[in-house]
């Protein structure tokens, strides 16, 4: 089950960090779970990586590319 409060932290927390936005600019990204899945676990304490909904997750990344 996704949750929607999750996600927007999730988003939140990418966004705020110039290395993650640097990361998908310089290697395009096509699994987001998989490569950020453990900052997510480290930096959010977020340990559920399924109630997270990774496509909202990559469009909101590729809207600030």
């Amino acid at each position: 089950m996704v949750d929607p409060k999750i996600t927007q932290q999730v988003i939140d927390k990418l966004l705020s960090v110039p290395q993650c936005i640097e990361s998908v600019r310089q290697v395009p990204c096509y699994d987001y779970e998989a490569r950020f899945g453990a900052f997510i676990r480290v930096k959010c304490g977020i340990i559920l990586l399924s109630a997270i909904d990774w496509d909202k997750v990559a469009q909101a990344m590729e809207s600030q590319l």
